[in-house]
């Protein structure tokens, strides 16, 4: 329990040497190791480099846990000599790596009691394995893989290797190089004498036809930087069973001794041939000429790399002898030129991954001096080359026919071109950071003359083609296309004719000005197939929905390290889309379309990610539905955890203040709401009832100034030369009430009206057909006075009170000092029952008050007649 306390500790503080994602947990003493179980009762331990770690105390916890199998790493912790009792308690061992530690003396019983040891490393220690008094009986007869190498402190001029032929079971053994000693070892199968570790040692020089002739039963041989500069043409004819020959990094070795190499080969059942940095780094480039290459074609290599040796050219016709069995070809790091033998690939028609990485590789001059090799002009060493019959110009052309799209070019053959010929079986074309500079512009067709080839992989990245808008055709089942790396600003709306690619590689070019043309930026309509798309670091600003209008089957897009600050492209098209990498952008949200769409497409197939990290996620109300929907969605988030929300104040939140806060950005954003809301309608209403209150208090006014406006600009005008007497119709209008009737008809007009006093009576003079108020604004404007003959059913009446009030306002504003109405009591009428407008004429003016007395009636009429007459 204490130890899986530990490693939660561990993981927090996160230590290199505990990997928490998988199933590792601390173990051993004091807890220093890292553990894992590997099978149902197995455990691999690994204590390399704690160097205060004693081997017994390991062991001992060991014993202690049970395991039935059990991996132990103690490399590299200064152990000193090993004796039995350090190792008691690991009985249960299957592989001990006890590499780095200053061992001189192991005991011999140290391992008589291990069943199951089937691995040993003590590389690299101080042992002396090749003096002649080694002894190897301390070592396990159950032993599979034993690691010797890098033992020497000192070089032995006079080495042996030691015995073990007591070891019935050992099949892989790696140890140093030593010249001039017999290999006896023919139970091995795999042989490691390689110089290219660290404190190792190989120096071979040459090689003959006896120095591996007794590993009969040898399938791998690693000889690898090994100093050899020579090798006789019979030194693998021994090696019947060998599949995989190593003769890399022998930089005094040169293309010249291929031919012997192949032809040993020739009689084996080689499959991987590693021939690659045979030569110094730096010199004049070399030709590959059909004698090198002589035996080659009969020999079973499917693996060929041939990498790092300064070759420029092939000559014409020796790809013809390249076997047919080859798959795999590696040219990388060479300085090919264009050549004859570019027509001939055909040739390779089994070959279907070909890789040709850093071509014309400008090297670090600093590495001439740590070359052992500097001599550019040294003799040719005596291969014991003899004449090869298979260089001859008949079994050239015989071999040629063999494939259709092979070609034999006659020596004197002048001007032949017939287009370029791949493998048949070509499926991969890796030619990446090659230094070709080319413009693939509008008017270039690049067609491969057979149609059915085989091409689905091609990674050209790392070159250089500005302009790539010509082009090329029959490549109809082509995959995957890489060509990031490339300073791209243009491509062609028909360059990318591939209808079978599924992923294209674009990052890292210079598309930005292209895509920001709608007239230009459609170079991927002929993509139906496309289901991945990077274009990552291309400086990005805009992009067009038409962009990936007719990518259906889009399912991932990379647009990361850009500068898109609106995605705003309708995907709706995109019914696959489920990944798309926006992170490192100037994103502020994403469209309510495209977050629908990704939804839409989670329900149909699987779950969709985004990658928003390392943008500006805007974090204010009017980004609520947008926040609201990555909260929902933050496990379909990558890097939620780094997402970083700017405030309209710009401060920053992280996602764990985002994810706390966003309940209360809500009900902030609902309450400025409804304030606002609030603030509005009261001020809607308090503006709506000041005006309608000084409406309303002025609505007398407003509707003599309406009806004399309107009679002003479109009724009848008084002529300016006309007085004022002659300017009004009627001397008095009669306001009364229908109640009144009677006291107008037998009193009123009877005492009133006389052949100079003419009134106006509305039910005898106002005309037919007009509307009442018109009747009755015409009556008071064309009246000299205006008489109101108040009563109680007077100010019931609507109609008596609005021919009050015009005639108020027109005594008003229209008559200047003269008063124009007159207001006739004929009954009581308290001021109570009167409009407040009445009251405050009554106040300000006289009235005349009808009485029956008889010498008061007959006052009031006089009175009455004069106010009538006068001006």
């Amino acid at each position: 329990m204490c130890y899986r306390i530990v490693f939660v500790i561990l993981c927090v503080i996160n230590i290199n040497l505990i990997d928490c994602k998988r199933n590792v947990f601390p173990c051993g003493p004091r807890y220093a190791c890292a553990c894992e179980n590997n099978t149902d009762n197995g455990m691999a331990m690994d204590c390399e480099g704690r160097g205060d770690l004693r081997l017994s105390e390991i062991c001992f916890d060991i014993s202690s846990k049970g395991f039935a199998s059990v991996v132990l790493r103690a490399g590299r912790n200064n152990l000193g000599n090993v004796i039995a009792s350090d190792l008691k308690g690991c009985e249960n061992l299957t592989e001990l790596y006890l590499n780095f530690n200053q061992i001189s003396i192991v005991e011999q019983d140290t391992f008589q009691d291990f069943h199951q040891l089937f691995k040993l490393d003590i590389s690299r220690n101080l042992l002396p394995v090749y003096s002649g008094n080694w002894n190897s009986y301390f070592l396990p007869n159950t032993l599979k893989t034993l690691k010797v190498h890098g033992c020497q402190h000192i070089v032995f001029l006079n080495a042996s290797l030691p015995d073990f032929d007591d070891q019935k079971n050992l099949s892989s053994l790696t140890m140093d190089g030593y010249p001039n000693v017999l290999f006896n070892f023919s139970k091995i199968t795999q042989l490691s004498l390689s110089g290219l570790n660290f404190q190792t040692y190989c120096n071979l020089s040459r090689i003959d036809n006896k120095t591996f002739s007794h590993l009969r039963s040898l399938k791998v041989l690693n000889i690898s930087a090994c100093g050899i500069d020579s090798i006789t043409a019979g030194a693998f004819e021994h090696l019947h069973g060998l599949e995989v020959l190593d003769l890399s990094y022998n930089r005094q070795l040169g293309m010249k001794a291929f031919a012997n190499i192949t032809y040993g080969l020739q009689f084996s059942m080689i499959g991987f041939l590693n021939v690659s940095f045979v030569l110094n780094t730096f010199g004049i480039g070399i030709e590959v000429t059909v004698s090198d290459l002589c035996y080659f074609w009969n020999t079973t290599v499917e693996h060929f790399d041939i990498s790092g040796n300064r070759i420029e050219v092939i000559e014409t016709n020796a790809l013809i002898l390249i076997p047919h069995s080859m798959k795999t070809l590696r040219i990388d790091m060479n300085k090919f030129t264009f050549g004859p033998y570019l027509l001939q690939l055909g040739c390779m028609k089994n070959v279907h991954t070909a890789v040709g990485s850093y071509l014309n590789y400008a090297f670090n001059p600093i590495i001439y001096t740590a070359e052992h090799v500097k001599d550019f002009h040294r003799p040719p060493i005596d291969m014991g080359q003899n004449s090869c019959f298979y260089c001859n110009k008949s079994f050239l052309k015989e071999r040629a026919k063999s494939s259709e799209e092979c070609l034999y070019f006659e020596p004197d053959f002048h001007n032949v071109y017939d287009g370029p010929r791949l493998p048949v079986k070509l499926e991969n074309v890796i030619f990446n950071d090659c230094n070709f500079f080319y413009n693939f512009i509008l008017d270039i067709q690049f067609n491969f003359e057979q149609t059915n080839n085989s091409i689905r992989f091609i990674d050209i990245s790392g070159n250089v083609f500005k302009s790539l808008t010509g082009y090329f055709g029959h490549l109809p089942y082509v995959e995957i296309f890489n060509i990031s790396r490339c300073s791209i600003k243009t491509i062609g709306p028909d360059t990318l004719n591939f209808t079978s690619l599924k992923v294209l590689r674009l990052s890292h070019n210079e598309l930005g000005s292209q895509m920001a043309d709608p007239n230009r930026s459609n170079i991927f309509d002929k993509l139906q197939s496309l289901q991945d798309l990077d274009l990552s670091f291309n400086g990005i600003t805009v992009l067009f929905s038409p962009t990936f209008a007719m990518l259906h089957s889009l399912i991932r897009v990379d647009l990361s390290n850009n500068n898109i600050e609106r995605f705003e492209i309708g995907i709706n098209m995109l019914s696959n889309l489920l990944s798309l990498n926006l992170s490192v952008n100037s994103i502020h949200t994403l469209s309510i379309s495209v977050q629908h769409q990704l939804e839409s497409n989670e329900n149909i197939n699987s779950t969709f990610l985004v990658d928003l990290q390392n943008n500006s996620l805007t974090y204010d109300c009017n980004n609520q539905d947008f926040l609201h929907w990555l909260l929902k969605h933050k496990d379909n988030m990558f890097g939620f955890d780094n997402y970083k929300f700017v405030t309209s104040d710009n401060n920053v939140l992280n996602s764990k203040k985002f994810c706390e806060d966003i309940g209360n950005l809500a009900s902030r954003c609902q309450s400025y709401t409804v304030v606002i809301a609030i603030c509005c309608i009261a001020m809607a209403t308090f503006i709506s009832l000041v005006t309608g209150g000084v409406i309303y208090k002025n609505r007398w006014k407003l509707r003599y100034f309406m009806y004399m406006s309107k009679k002003r600009y479109f009724g009848y005008r008084r002529l300016p030369d006309y007085t004022v007497i002659e300017n009004y119709k009627y001397d008095a209008f009669i306001s009364y009430s229908e109640d009144n009737i009677r006291f107008i008809r037998d009193e009123f007009i009877p005492r009133v009206e006389t052949e100079h006093v003419l009134l106006c009576i509305h039910q005898r003079d106002f005309l037919a057909g007009n509307a009442i108020s018109d009747n009755i604004i015409n009556a008071i404007d064309s009246s000299r006075k205006t008489v109101v003959i108040l009563s109680n059913s007077f100010l019931k009446s609507k109609w008596c009170m609005y021919e009050f009030n015009m005639a108020r306002m027109e005594s008003i504003y229209s008559r200047s000092d003269n008063v124009s109405l007159v207001i006739v009591m004929i009954e009581q009428v308290p001021h109570s029952a009167m409009p407040l407008e009445m009251v405050r004429w009554i106040q300000d003016n006289n009235y005349i008050e009808y009485t029956t007395d008889q010498e008061g009636n007959t006052l009031f009429w006089e009175k009455l007649h004069n106010v009538i007459k006068s001006l």
